[in-house]
């Protein structure tokens, strides 16, 4: 309890004005707030939901049943990990049913979706994700604004990697930006039936965490 009240007292502080001294306390108060408990979770591929929800005990329960692949929690963090699998909703499907949450909770539920990692990797992305989230951005419209300060962002060059090595992934981007996410016209530009480019994009969100609208697609296309 004692310590949360110091990380309240130094969450919002600019560094640059703290003495050589305070830097450390500060590095050390809150290095266990950027790391999940990972030991027990079988070898796999994890993300990482994070909430920013008054009622998060009962948010938790009702997202165990409604997650097939619920693997963990943590009610301190407000966070919930989940296994990847064939089964998982895609990010869209996730914020339509965090909108219906929220009208049955009666209270705004702030979400952000992370991506997929190998277990050993958790850690690590949380740590960036969770500043993102603290931004109130999503992950594209952070990186665009802030891509002087995130030229080393490790999700970023995780990406731009995937996507660089994926030719179809890179015609699917290119086929939306270009008809400014018209589904029917970039399934005609491409030739496929338009359920076919439906679970094209299902995939891709699955893979890169990523929607294939809005500040996400121009990323995705600024990539390329």
């Amino acid at each position: 309890m004692e310590l949360e009240k110091i990380r309240k007292l130094y969450e919002n502080v600019d560094i640059s004005t703290l003495s050589e001294r305070e830097k450390l306390l500060t590095e050390l108060i809150f290095t266990d707030r950027n790391s999940v408990s990972t030991e027990l979770l079988p070898n796999g591929r994890y993300r990482i939901l994070q909430f920013s929800a008054t009622d998060f005990e009962s948010l938790e329960s009702t997202l165990k049943l409604l997650l097939p692949d619920f693997a963990s929690s943590d009610v301190d963090k407000k966070i919930v990990i989940e296994r990847l699998s064939n089964d998982n909703p895609t990010k869209s499907e996730l914020f339509d049913i965090f909108q219906t949450l929220s009208q049955d909770m009666g209270e705004k539920i702030s979400a952000y979706v992370g991506m997929f990692v190998d277990k050993a990797q958790l850690s690590e992305i949380y740590a960036e994700e969770s500043t993102i989230f603290k931004s109130k951005k999503s992950f594209s419209e952070y990186i665009l604004t802030e891509s002087l300060k995130t030229s080393d962002n490790k999700i970023l060059k995780d990406i731009r990697r995937e996507l660089l090595e994926n030719l179809e992934d890179q015609k699917l981007v290119i086929a939306l930006y270009a008809t400014n996410g018209n589904q029917s016209q970039a399934a005609k530009n491409l030739y496929v039936h338009r359920n076919t480019l439906l679970n094209k994009i299902k995939k891709y969100e699955q893979k890169y965490g990523l929607q294939l609208t809005g500040s996400d697609l121009v990323l995705a296309y600024n990539l390329i």
